[in-house]
């Protein structure tokens, strides 16, 4: 039985100390950061959340004896709902089309004027609840029915588990779509592109193929898996890792030079704005350290095969994914610099230590594999020769 998470509360407690005083001294700036972690969380696990529901479609046999780890991944969205409060209590100060009259210019006041049938607290909130709902009752039923597999009755779990994953995608892709939407290109609420849920989702797939990567390491380092679990399964973590890094950078390629080229002023702002000073520096980061870095390891045999190799690399893919969602959203965010790098780091250790809790508590009494399962013989003697 997993113990009681003491390092996880204690870091969710220095985090929260950092934020209250964040709050007290700027709460513009605090409300921003806690916004960004959360965002680059929240996007990790939905990412794993997906991958569990593809697998189960596309009957990924491999996947079979990593599934339990996604799945407990996936059980924290309980505790995400509730971390949401503060953003929609926050919601004044985080986002300009909640206070439109304050506004000088007089066409901004106009278009975001036209937007206020969507953008508004009550269907803000409303919208919220409605994702939420979604996810934690997709995710529920696709755990239990794991959980219930394991005392048998295989064969129908299996094809519930299958019917809710196909229906459940569908929902997943447009309830993703919205809530990036609403939670930050509403930040820049003049502003718009039709791609920006597929680039929040991209993100969040390497950062959730990369999240399960970690706690696979970490469950075959602890001896909590089976030995067949190893450098193939590793090397098959590495090859979607790769395919969601190339997906990323694609998305993201492909709406810079397709809004770049249309010389639109209203939209090249976005891009002109992350394209000046420090933000120009993180967008070179991000492309050595979430794309380059990463595709030149990742097509190397042995470092795929290697589960210290894939630590380090999954360690770094989540640190770039933190800064991809941070480049995102909080140029458009309140932001004024200064000490606020302190309230950056407290926003993601009280997310980080909140959301690692109900992991370790959620997680208590279950196999670390699906035993059950009539595919995890397969699964483990998975083989990439």
């Amino acid at each position: 039985m997993t113990s009681f998470p003491v390092r996880s509360v204690i870091v969710a407690i220095v985090g929260a100390i950092c934020v209250i005083i964040g709050y007290v001294i700027d709460p513009a700036r605090t409300a921003a950061a806690y916004l960004i972690a959360y965002g680059a969380a929240l996007a990790a696990v939905l990412g794993a959340f997906a991958f569990v529901m593809i697998a189960r479609v596309t009957a990924a046999n491999w996947f079979v004896a990593l599934r339990r780890q996604a799945e407990q991944i996936m059980a924290v969205l309980p505790a995400f709902a509730v971390l949401l409060v503060p953003i929609l209590v926050s919601y004044r100060i985080l986002y300009r089309w909640a206070q439109p009259g304050t506004l000088e210019d007089a066409s901004t006041r106009a278009i975001l004027q036209g937007k206020a049938g969507y953008l508004n607290l009550p269907f803000f909130v409303i919208r919220a609840i409605v994702y939420f709902a979604v996810w934690i009752f997709i995710a529920e039923l696709l755990r239990r029915a794991s959980l219930e597999q394991d005392r048998g009755n295989s064969e129908r779990i299996d094809r519930r588990m299958y019917v809710t994953s196909a229906v459940g995608l569908v929902a997943f892709a447009f309830t993703i779509t919205f809530a990036a939407i609403d939670w930050f290109m509403s930040l820049a609420p003049t502003w718009y592109s039709t791609v920006y849920g597929v680039m929040y989702f991209a993100g969040g797939m390497v950062g959730g193929v990369a999240l399960i990567t970690l706690l696979v390491a970490r469950a075959r380092h602890r001896g909590e898996l089976p030995e067949d679990i190893g450098a193939d399964h590793f090397h098959a973590l590495a090859k979607l890792l790769l395919t969601f890094v190339l997906f990323w950078v694609y998305i993201g390629f492909s709406q810079l030079i397709v809004i770049w080229s249309a010389q639109i002023p209203a939209e090249r702002g976005w891009y002109a704005l992350r394209m000046r000073g420090g933000w120009r520096v993180l967008g070179g980061i991000m492309l050595l350290g979430h794309f380059a870095l990463p595709f030149c390891a990742l097509v190397v045999r042995a470092i795929k095969r290697s589960t210290l190799a894939m630590t380090m690399i999954a360690v770094l893919l989540l640190c770039m994914h933190y800064l991809d969602v941070y480049w995102i959203a909080m140029p458009d965010a309140p932001f004024h610099g200064g000490w606020g790098y302190v309230v950056d780091a407290g926003a993601l250790l009280f997310i980080t230590g909140v959301a690692s809790a109900t992991w370790a508590v959620r997680r208590r009494g279950e196999a670390e594999v699906p035993v059950s399962d009539p595919r995890l013989p397969a699964s483990l003697q998975y083989s990439t020769d």
